[in-house]
C-alpha cells in the first residue's frame, strides 16, 4: 500500500506540472491569436486553483507513506 501511495503521489505532481506546461502554452497561444476577455482570465485562474490543489494532493500523497 505504501508503494501504490508514493506512485499515485508522484502521478498526481507530474499532472500538476503538465497542467501548468499546458496552460502557459495556452495561454501564450490565446493572447497571441488576440483572445483577451474575461473568460480566458477566468477558465485560467480556475485551473490555477485546480492546479494548487492537485499539487497540494500530491504532496499529502507523499507525505502520508507510512
Amino acid at each position: 500500500m505504501r508503494t501504490l501511495k508514493i506512485v499515485c503521489g508522484i502521478a498526481v505532481l507530474l499532472n500538476s506540472l503538465h497542467l501548468a506546461h499546458a496552460v502557459d502554452h495556452f495561454s501564450h497561444q490565446a493572447v497571441r491569436d488576440g483572445l483577451h476577455g474575461l473568460a480566458l482570465w477566468g477558465s485560467i485562474a480556475l485551473v490555477a486553483v485546480v492546479g494548487v490543489l492537485s499539487f497540494v494532493g500530491g504532496c499529502l500523497l507523499l507525505k502520508r507513506t507510512q
